[in-house]
């Protein structure tokens, strides 16, 4: 009876004892999970609150910088502003002036891409970059419409946009310009390279999975670090969270934020702050998978553990069951007794365990919000101290509150820790500098605005001095008061040093070139941008070198249809150097000749571009009347050639004809009137008189025609023609003449000038065809000098002076450009019927008469002649003597010397009709042999010009050596004028041209031999 009791309670024990074991194994097991896992969850808690901290001071650090960019080229801005409107006020814009004032702010800002000014219709009209003649317009800009439309807009910052110059993305700050009116002038502007921002946050570790963004006012992205594969594809994009768009509507410069987003696609911690005064946002975005790497780590660690020990009590428990129902029968009792004792235990030690994780966790808290503290001071200082600058902050009394490691080393101080509690004046720097900084300390609390760039000297704590570039800030306490500032320099005294030293490079170079009498250009290879120049290329190329430093090579026209550039291209690929002659017109529209020398050379490893420019005008010029002269001496010396063949047919015609003239000239005298025979005898001298005016022609165009010299009013001789050149010319064609009034006389023959004025009216007419047109006549009086002579047909050499001008012109058909040279050539001709020899003609009376030919025409429009004869001087006036009335005849012996025994037998024949005896010889030599023997009664000699042995003046100069009074009358078939100027002055009593008939030998004789009615032209040859 009490065994079953027994068992029943051993078993009821023991179902008890497994139920109990089982409750106290999951108690524990599920109070050690929600510990480990509360402490997981204050972990992850700390680690999130580290890094918006972390991403807080980043973004401050950030901003400050961005607003320090925009705030120094906002003021450029404004000063530039002011610049132009003073200009506008004054009436003046000075181009140089202003695009050298942007080339400085450039140059002082070197995160500006350009600086430049744009018309009120926005044009660009000034800055870098800007090209002479080539007009870029940003009037339909967002923000050029916004400056323009809006007085009020300030400064307006555009969305990213795609330079018109540079070509690159920027972002661009710009400011109104206005007249004294307030009218809209223009904007100035400036650009900056969204890749040097983007250069600002490649510094910032946002983690694999973060990412760093700056954003217009409306949150839409302008770049963004990392910035994935298509840089472009960023900008204008909008992924910001709805609650940071809430909290910057509501307006918060600043927070934090951290959630899920449709944009993001996983929980993000998401910070912003705004830039600045400037309507631009700066987002950071990191993953939970950088910030919390370490948390996860411990997740893993602590639920092993947890695993671990569940597994170990379900073995121990395990154990214990069993151990427990091997002594359940014994300790049954026992058991029973103990369960009331043990429940307290456990009600107690629950109670226990209750208090102490109560303490542990305040304990814990406690001690992550030191830890927090901690590693956001640390991180603080890490970076601080990472910092290149020299960091440093103050109080309100200008005493270090601390400072980074690189500003404590140039302190001489060991521990940033030491800078505590110093002002300027514990420090190494000279007392001046200390009064200097504290100035500045001053000036930036007392106005509450940060300062840039202070480029200022400072004393090391190695004795060493440098120059640094200084920025200062104010601090801000909770309450918003400035509380003290900070400050961050640089160590610029290697860059001073070497712009020093440029400087002085540059200055000598400089020097040299504009000392140097060539045009010199550099050009940097790869980007192609102009960056020397010196005065004597500008005045080469009409341009100023301000003009010239903004030009690329790679965009001049000139270089491109010269061949320059492509020669510019081999001379940068190969190093060798090349020349290249080129004659164009420049970009400032200036004609050049010029010889460029092309050269490559280094500097810090990059390829420039040496160009030397000699002008070769000059050269060029002398080349080209060089060329000139020897064609014209070519042309004259076959004229000459021509002329001399001419003249020898002709002198030999005449001696033919002397004979023919004078024969019948003598028969006609012999025979009675009424004789048959007579007639004949009168058609042969016609004849030949006709054949005598052909030798004339010829000898014209030898320039040795027989000339009836006069003084001549050239008008009334074309006058006198009228009549004549309206019968000769075209029904259709009208005849215009133009007198110029009181125009001097000259000397000349008027049948050949006649004749010169007919062939080039008849030409004209011929021009003109059958079409209706008009030939103009003009006269005109021209001051020629030499350069003006050079040009014209043929250039003899003529006298600059006066000369009369006589003008032909036609509006015919013209004549072509390569005829122009030929017209004038013997037996050259255009015409069907023509023969050649009109032109030439021309041209040799025209040189006969000591003038010239100028030619203009232009095919399809017309030809004008222009005749130059020199003017006549008073006392060139020709008198030609009165006409002979029926033969004179004399008496005495006359020598007659001539090579042709026709000549001589007809000589004879004639001086016996007029009364004298005659001795003939058949040359020079044998004339002079008779001279000696009957000089006593020989009264005159006749001597032929051409003769073998001694010609007609070798004999004269002989004849004058025996008998300095003798008489001689020099025969000669050329022309009568010139032979007398030949023998001007050298005693000559007389010339006579063949052929001459009797009449013409006995007035040459009579003025001669009759003292009482010596003839002036006697006298003068005698001289």
């Amino acid at each position: 009876m009490n065994a079953a009791p027994s068992q029943r309670n051993n078993r009821q024990s023991g179902r008890n004892l497994v139920v109990w074991t089982a409750s106290v194994v999951l108690l524990i097991n599920l109070f050690l999970a929600l510990t480990g896992f509360f402490s997981l969850w204050q972990s992850r808690e700390t680690y999130l609150g580290n890094a918006q901290v972390q991403s807080d001071n980043l973004l401050q650090a950030l901003s400050y910088s961005i607003a320090g960019v925009l705030e120094s080229a906002d003021i450029a801005l404004l000063s530039m502003v002011d610049e132009v409107q003073q200009e506008l006020q004054q009436g003046r814009v000075e181009e140089g002036e202003l695009n050298s004032l942007l080339a400085g702010q450039r140059s002082r800002l070197p995160m500006l891409d350009s600086m430049r000014i744009a018309d009120a219709q926005g044009n660009i009209r000034y800055g870098t970059g800007v090209q002479a003649g080539t007009l870029k317009n940003v009037s339909q800009r967002s923000y050029f419409k916004k400056l323009a439309t809006d007085p009020r807009a300030g400064l307006v910052i555009s969305e990213p946009i795609l330079g018109l110059i540079s070509g690159k993305r920027v972002l661009i700050l710009a400011r109104r310009v206005e007249r004294s009116g307030g009218a809209f002038a223009g904007v100035v502007y400036c650009a900056i390279d969204l890749e040097r921002i983007r250069g600002m946050l490649l510094p910032m570790k946002v983690g694999s999975h973060g990412t760093i963004t700056l954003t217009d006012a409306s949150l839409s992205a302008i770049v963004r670090h990392p910035q994935g594969t298509d840089a472009g594809a960023v900008t204008g994009r909008k992924g910001v969270p709805g609650e940071i768009w809430d909290q910057i509507a509501r307006g918060r410069e600043s927070g934090s934020y951290f959630g899920e987003s449709d944009a993001w696609g996983s929980p993000r911690l998401a910070s912003f702050r705004k830039v600045g005064r400037f309507p631009l946002y700066l987002s950071l975005e990191l993953a939970p998978e950088d910030f919390l790497a370490r948390w996860r780590g411990e997740l893993l660690q602590i639920s092993t553990m947890v695993c671990v020990f569940l597994l170990v009590t379900l073995i121990l428990s395990r154990i214990i069951y069993l151990r427990c129902l091997r002594q359940a029968a014994a300790e049954d009792e026992l058991t029973q007794a103990k369960e009331e004792l043990e429940l307290r235990v456990a009600e107690r030690t629950a109670e226990l365990h209750l208090a102490n994780l109560k303490l542990t966790t305040e304990l814990a808290e406690r001690e992550r919000a030191e830890k927090r503290e901690r590693e956001g001071r640390n991180m603080l200082a890490q970076i601080i101290d990472t910092i290149p600058q020299s960091v440093f902050w103050k109080d309100r009394e200008s005493i270090y509150q601390g400072c980074n490691a690189v500003f404590a080393k140039g302190a001489g101080v060991a521990h940033t820790d030491e800078i505590r509690g110093k002002s300027d004046f514990d420090l190494p720097w000279l007392r001046e500098e200390s009064e200097a900084y504290r100035s500045d300390d001053r000036a930036v609390m007392g106005q509450n605005r940060a300062k840039f760039h202070i480029i200022e000297q400072q004393l090391q704590a190695g004795g060493r001095r440098i120059w640094v570039d200084t920025t200062k800030v104010p601090l801000l306490n909770e309450q918003g008061e400035v509380a003290g500032i900070l400050g961050v320099y640089e160590d610029i005294s290697e860059r001073k040093a070497v712009e020093e030293s440029r400087d002085k490079a540059l200055a000598l170079v400089e020097s040299l070139l504009a000392a140097s009498p060539t045009g010199i250009l550099v050009y940097e290879g790869a980007s192609g941008c102009c960056v020397m120049a010196n005065q004597a290329m500008a005045a080469m190329v009409g341009g100023t070198r301000q003009q010239i430093l903004t030009l690329n090579f790679r965009e001049i026209e000139l270089w491109r249809e010269a061949g320059i550039l492509q020669l510019a291209e081999q001379v940068l690929s190969d190093g060798r150097t090349r020349s290249i002659e080129v004659c164009a017109q420049t970009s400032f529209e200036k004609s050049i000749q010029a010889e460029f020398l092309l050269s490559r050379f280094e500097v810090e490893g990059r390829s420039h571009l040496m160009f030397i420019a000699v002008d070769i005008a000059a050269r060029k010029g002398l080349e080209e009347e060089k060329r000139q002269i020897q064609a014209q001496m070519l042309h004259v010396q076959k004229l000459e050639s021509l002329g001399v063949l001419a003249g020898g047919i002709a002198h030999d015609f005449n001696n033919i004809l002397m004979v023919v003239l004078g024969n019948a000239d003598l028969a006609l005298m012999r025979l009675p009137e009424g004789t048959p025979v007579r007639e004949n005898l009168q058609q042969i001298e016609q004849a030949a008189s006709r054949a005598a005016d052909l030798a004339q022609q010829m000898l014209a165009y030898s320039g040795r025609g027989n000339f009836v010299i006069q003084k001549l009013d050239l008008a009334q001789t074309v006058k006198e023609m009228a009549q004549m050149l309206e019968i000769s010319i075209s029904k259709k064609t009208q005849l215009h003449y133009d007198f110029a009034p009181d125009l001097p006389a000259i000397s000349g023959d008027a049948t050949q000038l006649r004749q010169v004025i007919l062939n080039l009216v008849l030409n004209a007419s011929e021009a003109i065809g059958d079409n209706i047109g008009v030939i103009a006549i003009r006269t005109g009086y021209l001051e020629c000098d030499r350069a003006y002579l050079s040009e014209t047909w043929i250039d003899d050499r003529l006298p600059e002076g006066p000369y009369l001008m006589l003008e032909i012109s036609d509006n015919g058909c013209g004549i072509k450009k390569e005829i122009i040279p030929k017209i004038f050539d013997p037996f050259f001709t255009t015409k069907f019927t023509g023969r050649g020899l009109g032109m030439a003609a021309v041209l040799g009376i025209v040189r006969s008469h000591n003038g010239a030919i100028k030619i203009y025409s232009e095919e399809g429009k017309g030809s004008t002649f222009r005749l130059l004869l020199p003017c006549m001087s008073a006392q060139g006036e020709a008198l030609q003597p009165a006409a002979e009335e029926g033969l004179w005849r004399g008496s005495g012996t006359v020598l007659l010397a001539d090579d042709e025994e026709s000549i001589r037998a007809l000589g004879q024949e004639m001086l016996e009709t007029l009364g004298f005896r005659v001795l003939t010889a058949c040359d020079g030599r044998a004339a002079v042999e008779l001279f000696k023997e009957k000089r006593e009664e020989i009264v005159c000699v006749v001597l032929d010009l051409t003769m073998p042995e001694l010609d007609g003046e070798q004999a004269f100069t002989v004849l004058r050596e025996m008998e300095p009074g003798v008489r001689v009358i020099l025969s000669s078939g050329y022309n009568e004028l010139e032979v007398s100027r030949k023998f001007e002055g050298c005693g000559v009593s007389g010339v006579m041209q063949k052929p001459y008939k009797l009449a013409e030998m006995s007035r040459k004789l009579r003025q001669i031999l009759e003292p009482e009615e010596g003839s002036q032209e006697a006298a003068e040859l005698g001289g």
